[in-house]
C-alpha cells in the first residue's frame, strides 16, 4: 500500500508547526513515521525548505508541493505525481487506524474510481484514496485558481464511501479526528491517555 502524508501546514491556529506538536510523548512526525513504516510512504511538504529541514532530522522520503501556497490540494497533486494511486492522510490526524487506510485503499483499487472518499455528513478528502487518473483534473483546478479539494472531483468518477462501513475497524471513528486548535490538542491529549497510540 502507498501512503502520502501531508505535512505542509504551518498550523496558524495552533501557533506552531504541526510536525512539532507533541502527543503521547512524541512529535506528530515521529508518530507518522513509526506508524507507516511498514508501507511505501511519502511525506509531502509545502516547499523545499521544509523538505530539507525534515529530511535532515528523520529517515523517510520527503517531497515538496509543485504549486506553492495553495493548501492541501497541492499536496494531493504532488502525491499523485510521485506515487500514482495512493491513500492520503494528514500529519494532524494522529489516531488514524492502519486498518482503515488499508480498507480505503483496497476499495479504491477494487472500484476502479478516480477517488474514494469516506463520507458521513460531509466527505473526508484528507483520509481518502486517489487514483493517478485524478491528477490532470486536480492540476487544472489549481491552475485555474481553485483551492478547494472537492472542486476538481466534480469532473471525476468519485465513490463516496459510507463511513459507517469503517466502524468495524474503528468503532468511534477516531481516525477522522484532527488537530487544528489548542482545544483539539487538549482533547487529543485526553484520547492519548485513554487509548494510547499502540495498535492504531
Amino acid at each position: 500500500m502507498r501512503i502520502a502524508v501531508l505535512v505542509g501546514g504551518i498550523g496558524r491556529r495552533i501557533g506552531m508547526e504541526k510536525t512539532e506538536i507533541r502527543l503521547c510523548g512524541k512529535k506528530l512526525i515521529e508518530i507518522a513515521i513509526e506508524k507507516y513504516s511498514d508501507y511505501e510512504t511519502v511525506f509531502v511538504c509545502r516547499d523545499e525548505r521544509q523538505v530539507s529541514w525534515l529530511s535532515q532530522q528523520y529517515e523517510g522520503k520527503f517531497i515538496a508541493d509543485a504549486f506553492k501556497n495553495v493548501g492541501s490540494i497541492a499536496g494531493i497533486h504532488a502525491a499523485l505525481n510521485y506515487f500514482g494511486d495512493c491513500v492520503v492522510t494528514a500529519i494532524d490526524m494522529p489516531f488514524v487506524k492502519r486498518k482503515v487506510l488499508e480498507h480505503i485503499y483496497e476499495k479504491g483499487i477494487e472500484s476502479g474510481c478516480d477517488a474514494l472518499l469516506p463520507k458521513h455528513k460531509f466527505p473526508e478528502p484528507l483520509l481518502a484514496y486517489y487514483s493517478r487518473t485524478a491528477v490532470v483534473e486536480i492540476e487544472k483546478a489549481i491552475k485555474s485558481g481553485e483551492r478547494m479539494i472537492l472542486a476538481p472531483l466534480r469532473n471525476l468518477e468519485v465513490v463516496y464511501y459510507p463511513v459507517e462501513n469503517l466502524r468495524k475497524f474503528d468503532k468511534e471513528l477516531i481516525s477522522f479526528f484532527n488537530i487544528n486548535t489548542k482545544d483539539d490538542l487538549e482533547r487529543a491529549g485526553k484520547l492519548c491517555s485513554e487509548i494510547g497510540l499502540e495498535g492504531l
